[in-house]
């Protein structure tokens, strides 16, 4: 039976996208800080990818695209440091549980 079991997760990786989260804030102006150890079904869902190195790849190109930013803005400040924090997480994951819901 488990190698059933291994067979069965091995196949839903392959099905699986990858999520692009971002952890939960106190809104505000300015934001309230990141909350990081919220669990990850409370945090954002800013993007998708078929790959965890796309899902990592488009990290990097938030937090590059923000790095490049008026480092003088609060809000620019702020989303580099949102994606600076973020993760891409498998949807098959079941800490997301209640992401999909």
């Amino acid at each position: 039976m488990k190698s059933l079991d291994v067979r069965h997760a091995a196949a839903l990786a392959l099905l699986a996208a990858w999520y692009l989260l971002t952890p939960p804030f106190a809104p505000g102006d300015p934001p309230g800080p990141l909350k990081l150890n919220a669990p990850l079904s409370q945090w954002n869902q800013m993007d998708s990818s078929d790959t965890a190195a796309g899902c990592d790849e488009q990290r990097d190109n938030m937090v590059r695209m923000y790095s490049s930013g008026d480092m003088t803005s609060v809000t620019i400040q702020f989303k580099l440091w949102l994606y600076h924090n973020s993760v891409c997480v498998s949807s098959a994951d079941p800490r997301l549980r209640r992401l999909d819901k």
